[in-house]
């Protein structure tokens, strides 16, 4: 079975976006630390873009990123990015490289 990713596109507000860059990368040390269902979790900020950033998560299953999705970080970590965050765009996706 190939793994899944999720792929989310951010719109961060301009003058958020290092609390958010900083905010994110403390969730994603979390995130890789605490789910063994997380193969692996990236930060992406387009060359030409100032105010986009894209996850790129990788899970074993939809168990794992059901679990992610409930984990009391999760939920603080979209508490406090809430305000940030000026349009999210979330796509799941099959990795087809494996």
């Amino acid at each position: 079975m190939s793994s899944l990713v999720l792929l989310v596109e951010l719109t961060i507000d301009p003058n958020q976006m290092e609390a958010f860059l900083t905010r994110a990368r403390q969730h994603r040390t979390n995130v890789l630390k605490n789910e063994p269902g997380c193969r692996g979790f990236e930060l992406l900020v387009p060359v030409d873009s100032g105010n986009t950033v894209f996850l790129y998560e990788v899970y074993a299953d939809q168990a794992a990123i059901d679990h992610h999705m409930e984990t009391p970080y999760m939920k603080q970590y979209l508490e406090d990015t809430g305000s940030m965050i000026v349009d999210r765009t979330r796509k799941l996706c099959n990795l087809a490289s494996e």
